[in-house]
């Protein structure tokens, strides 16, 4: 290939791979010329080309930029539903950029404790969070981790350690970020359903519990990812008793607490431990601090070794993100910024819901609780496909099965609520509620309405 051709190819493949954004400039003329040993004509000629591709387009006195709207070049998709984190759009980071910067003024002073297991000053106004919504927590139990999936990672290996074969129960569906984690880390699924009636399935697992094959129980406990709700107190009482009768641990992950559509935040199922089998493992980065990576975990018996996995692992947390977050805390001003934030989701949650009832009455639904995802089950196409037909027309979705690896997950869809924007995306939704409600594909799976 010519010089010519493999400058063009390069710019190509630079912009189709994100490196460069829709409006963003791409290198200079003079720059390709010198890096790809071209002469300053055969540059000119090969950006003449990507502009008659549609990939580029000349601004004045500026050079050239990516075109809106090149092949490849834009991530951010017209209607990202699949999506895993809430609409950053809905966040009012004011009030925690104001707490950062007050809180790097005693950056200096601060910066002299290593604080491996995070922040003192974060840890006791974590503990007060706790006490304030009626359980107990004290400081010196928390361990600060980068975000919520580290104090899973920890978690996950602090009660598998030794095992030559690991094994975890999984109540289903489940966060895919646990899914993924438990695979990458080599333990073995044992997966157990919710049942309509809100209870676990724990028949199925007394068996493989009793043969010691499963170190631990993970779930949700409170608006769980992703159907919303928050398992009642037979239920919990249930768990607790059967991991006390096998010995075994439990793995709560907390990520949605404080996104309920209620004013009374629930406790979590750490709040009923008395033996320390509990390892509760929270994130800030729904809530408070999109973006910093900052959750923390409460590893019960398991202190000790969570704390030399997190000191070989990532050493410490970022230190400027704990004394931001608690300053925010300190000041009393998180609850403002939830009470905002959840009002704006469970506004977008049930005019979501409403829409697909009103449109589509035969889907098989129940009202979230809390949290920013509508979870749609029993549907009659395979969301798999269907999510790769959607993404044709610029519309993410989140197929069924990253939650629920199996048959009931391949008729299930996850979609986020938080971008639900009537005004922009209505098209996207007309297409979703016409591609569910057709003929031909109601026909090929069968009406669940029936």
């Amino acid at each position: 290939m010519s010089k010519y051709g493999e400058l063009v190819q390069h710019l190509i493949h630079s912009i189709e791979h994100g490196d460069y954004l829709p409006g963003e400039l791409i290198p200079s003329l003079r720059h390709c010329e010198q890096r790809f040993a071209v002469s300053l004509n055969t540059a000119r000629r090969a950006y003449e080309e990507l502009e008659r591709l549609g990939y580029v387009e000349a601004r004045p006195r500026s050079g050239y930029v990516v075109a809106h709207g090149a092949a490849g070049a834009n991530d951010h998709l017209a209607a990202p539903l699949g999506a895993p984190f809430i609409n950053p759009q809905l966040h009012d980071t004011r009030v925690l950029t104001h707490a950062f910067f007050n809180a790097m003024r005693h950056y200096q002073r601060v910066l002299a404790d290593p604080a491996l297991a995070g922040l003192p000053a974060l840890r006791r106004q974590i503990a007060r969070l706790a006490h304030d919504e009626g359980w107990e927590v004290h400081a010196n139990e928390v361990l600060v981790t980068c975000g919520g999936m580290e104090a899973l990672s920890l978690a996950i290996s602090a009660v598998t350690q030794g095992q030559a074969h690991p094994g975890v129960a999984v109540l289903l569906p489940a966060f895919p970020g646990l899914l993924s984690r438990l695979s990458e880390q080599g333990v073995r699924i044992w997966p157990f359903d919710l049942q309509p009636d809100g209870m676990p399935a724990l028949d199925s697992l007394e068996q493989a519990l009793a043969q010691g094959r499963i170190q631990a129980i993970a779930l949700m406990s409170t608006y769980g990812h992703p159907h919303g709700l928050t398992l009642g107190p037979m239920a919990r009482q249930a768990l607790l008793q059967l991991a006390e009768r096998h010995d075994v641990a439990i793995i709560e992950d907390d990520a949605y607490r404080w996104l309920g559509f209620h004013s009374a935040t629930p406790v979590p199922l750490k709040a009923a431990d008395r033996d320390g089998r509990v390892l509760l493992c929270a994130t800030f980065s729904k809530t408070l601090t999109p973006g910093y990576r900052l959750g923390w975990l409460l590893p019960g018996r398991y202190a000790d070794i969570c704390r030399r996995l997190k000191l070989a692992q990532t050493l410490a947390s970022p230190l400027p993100n704990q004394m931001a977050l608690a300053e925010l805390l300190a000041q009393g001003k998180q609850r403002p910024l939830l009470d905002a934030l959840t009002s704006k989701l469970a506004g977008k949650v049930h005019h979501l819901e409403s829409l697909l009832s009103s449109h589509l009455p035969w889907l098989r639904h129940t009202p979230a609780q809390g949290g920013y995802f509508v979870w749609l089950r029993d549907l009659p196409v395979d969301t798999t496909a269907l999510a790769a037909q959607a993404q044709q027309h610029g519309i993410q979705l989140a197929p069924g099965y990253w939650c629920q690896p199996n048959e009931a997950g391949q008729r299930a869809l996850r979609i986020n609520a938080s971008y639900y924007d009537p005004a922009q995306q209505a098209g996207a939704f007309d297409w979703l509620i016409q591609a569910l409600g057709s003929a031909p594909l109601r026909a090929s799976a069968g009406d669940p309405a029936r």
